[in-house]
């Protein structure tokens, strides 16, 4: 069991470590710009900028719609998407699929920068949980990268019966498998870990408001996450 306080909840509008110089020269190549191999970083981001400024929106929008989503969606549903940017709706949070939101919105961010009077600024939450380990079985969790599933349960925790966490996913939130947890909790980190490891930690957390805003109006609470991969269940 974990005492949890929520310390931070707030608008960010880009997802951390979501884009690489892989990513950037991948996309270069595509569009068969040369002359890159020197450069990196920022650098390298902006030459990709321009010449995805050279394209028509559309065109641009779907290249780095494909290199993100790669074949995991059809190019008619694809399409579909990038009217949605084109009209300034908000796939991330509204795809069909919510495994993925998070790529539909980290390509959003950066063709915002890209052409910025044809795609919206997108923006997600970010919410930070001070936890506190009740027992020394919760606190080995604390002592691994988190996973989604524990992620989403401790935040079903904090939240109404009647959540969207709960109405959803019910059945996975308390069972020892939640594979579409992924969708739910895009990025999650722990930090701060206390001396001896494991009694507290802070949590930080990322994903779209439509997962997160309801625990803008939380303080504290308790919680039985557990990790799907090892059924840590809490009891009481």
């Amino acid at each position: 069991m974990f005492q949890v306080t929520v310390t931070g909840a707030s608008k960010v509008f880009d997802l951390p470590a979501s884009w690489s110089d892989g990513d950037y020269r991948e996309l270069l190549t595509q569009l068969e710009v040369e002359d890159v191999a020197d450069l990196a970083g920022h650098d390298l981001q902006e030459i990709l900028l321009m010449a995805l400024q050279d394209l028509e929106p559309e065109d641009a929008i779907d290249l780095v719609l494909a290199h993100k989503l790669q074949k995991r969606i059809s190019a008619g549903s694809r399409q579909n998407i990038v009217q949605d940017l084109l009209e300034g709706q908000r796939p991330w949070e509204e795809f069909a699929d919510i495994r993925l939101h998070a790529d539909i919105f980290t390509a959003a961010v950066l063709l915002h920068r890209a052409i910025p009077k044809r795609v919206e600024k997108p923006d997600i939450m970010q919410l930070t949980l001070q936890l506190k380990a009740l027992k020394p079985e919760a606190g080995r969790i604390l002592e691994r990268a988190p996973e989604a599933a524990f992620v989403a349960r401790m935040l079903a925790d904090g939240l109404d019966e009647d959540s969207v966490l709960e109405r959803l996913f019910d059945e996975q939130l308390y069972s020892h498998s939640f594979p579409e947890a992924e969708g739910v909790i895009w990025k999650s980190e722990f930090s701060d870990l206390s001396s001896p490891p494991g009694s507290a930690a802070t949590l930080t957390i990322y994903s779209s408001k439509h997962w997160l805003e309801a625990m803008k109006t939380v303080d504290k609470f308790k919680s039985t996450a557990y990790n799907d991969s090892r059924a840590e269940v809490e009891s009481g």
